[in-house]
C-alpha cells in the first residue's frame, strides 16, 4: 500500500513538473508574439510615418525581411506614391496646357472686343447679333481666365495669404464692386457696418464671396432685395449672403459646387458654373467652409464661415444699401 501511495506522489510530482514547464514554455511563446507584434506594429507606423513626410524610400521587398502584412503595406505605399506622383505630373501638364491657351486666346478676345464695340457704334440694323458677339466674347474670356485661376490654385502657384481683415472693408469693397450692376437690375444691396475681424486673404476672399453675391444678383428679380450679415463665433466669423430671389430644390445644393454644374432652372441665365467651385476652393484653402440653404421660390442664403480674428470683440451690425 506504501509502494502505490508513493508511486502516485512520484507521478503527482513528475506531472506538476510537466505542467508547469508547459506553462512557462506558454508564457515564453505568448511573450514572443507579443514582442514581435509590437515590433511589427512599430515598423508599420514608421512605414506610414515616413509615408506621410514623403521620404518613403521604394526599396526592393524581401519576404525574409517583412512579414506578409508589411509586404502588403509597403506595395499600396508605394503604388499610392507612384499614383500621387503621376497625379501631380498630369497637373503640370494640364497647367501648362491652360496657360499657354490664355496666353494664344488673349490677343485674338481682345480684338474680338474691340471690333465688336466698334461695330456696335456703327451699325445700327444688327444691334442684335453685334450685342451676342460680345456678350458670348465676354463669357469666353471669363472662362479662360477662371480656369487659369483654378488650375494655378490646385497646383499651389497660387497661395492664399491671410491676414487679419476688418469685414467691414471686406464688405464696402463688394458693395461698391456691384454699385453698378444692382442699379441697373434695381436691386438693394444692404451690408452689414460691423467692426468684426477675420484671418484671411482679402485679396482672395472678395473673389469668393464676389461670386456668391453675383449669383444671388443675378438669380434674383428686379426690385429684390441682397443682404449681407456678419454675425461671430467662438472660431469663426459668419458671413451671410442672403437673397429673394428664385432658389433652388434641398437636392440640388450638394452638386452647385462642382465644376461647371449648372442647374436646370438657370440654363437660360449667363455663366459657365466655374464660380461656386472656385468660391469653395478658396474658402477651404483659408481653412474656412461654406454651407447653404434655399428654397423654392423663397431664395437662397450662403454662409461663409472663416476664422475669427485673435483680437475680435463682437458688434452689433449696422445695415448700409446700394440699389
Amino acid at each position: 500500500m506504501e509502494l502505490v501511495i508513493h508511486g502516485r506522489r512520484k507521478n503527482d510530482r513528475r506531472n506538476f513538473g510537466h505542467c508547469r514547464n508547459v506553462l512557462y514554455k506558454r508564457n515564453l511563446l505568448v511573450r514572443y508574439f507579443l514582442s514581435e507584434r509590437k515590433k511589427l506594429l512599430t515598423r508599420l507606423q514608421q512605414m506610414l510615418d515616413r509615408a506621410i513626410d514623403g521620404k518613403l524610400q521604394r526599396t526592393e521587398i524581401s519576404e525574409e525581411k517583412y512579414s506578409a502584412l508589411e509586404n502588403s503595406m509597403k506595395q499600396y505605399l508605394d503604388n499610392n506614391f507612384l499614383a500621387g506622383k503621376n497625379q501631380q505630373e498630369q497637373k503640370e501638364v494640364i497647367q501648362r496646357l491652360i496657360s499657354d491657351i490664355a496666353h494664344q486666346t488673349l490677343t485674338p478676345i481682345s480684338n474680338l472686343k474691340i471690333y465688336g464695340e466698334i461695330l456696335s457704334e456703327a451699325e445700327s440694323e444688327n444691334r442684335e447679333e453685334i450685342d451676342t458677339i460680345l456678350e458670348q466674347t465676354e463669357k469666353l474670356d471669363f472662362l479662360i481666365q477662371s480656369l487659369v485661376k483654378l488650375s494655378r490654385m490646385e497646383s499651389g502657384i497660387i497661395a492664399v495669404h491671410p491676414a487679419e481683415i476688418r469685414v467691414r472693408q471686406l464688405l464696402q469693397t463688394i458693395q461698391q464692386e456691384f454699385a453698378a450692376k444692382t442699379s441697373e437690375k434695381n436691386i438693394v444691396l444692404s451690408v452689414c457696418d460691423t467692426d468684426l475681424q477675420v484671418t484671411c486673404d482679402l485679396k482672395w476672399t472678395i473673389e469668393a464671396l464676389g461670386n456668391i453675391v453675383d449669383n444671388a444678383i443675378k438669380y434674383t428679380p428686379g426690385g429684390g432685395t441682397v443682404r449681407i450679415k456678419a454675425e461671430q463665433y467662438s472660431f469663426f466669423v459668419r458671413i451671410d449672403v442672403i437673397d429673394d430671389g428664385i432658389g433652388m430644390e434641398k437636392e440640388e445644393i450638394p452638386r452647385i459646387f462642382g465644376r461647371f454644374y449648372r442647374g436646370m432652372s438657370v440654363t437660360d441665365q449667363p455663366g459657365v458654373g466655374i464660380g461656386l467651385f472656385l468660391t469653395r476652393e478658396i474658402v477651404q484653402a483659408q481653412k474656412g467652409y461654406v454651407k447653404v440653404k434655399s428654397e423654392i421660390g423663397k431664395g437662397s442664403m450662403f454662409s461663409v464661415f472663416l476664422p475669427v480674428s485673435k483680437n475680435e470683440s463682437y458688434q452689433n451690425c449696422d445695415i448700409s444699401e446700394t440699389g
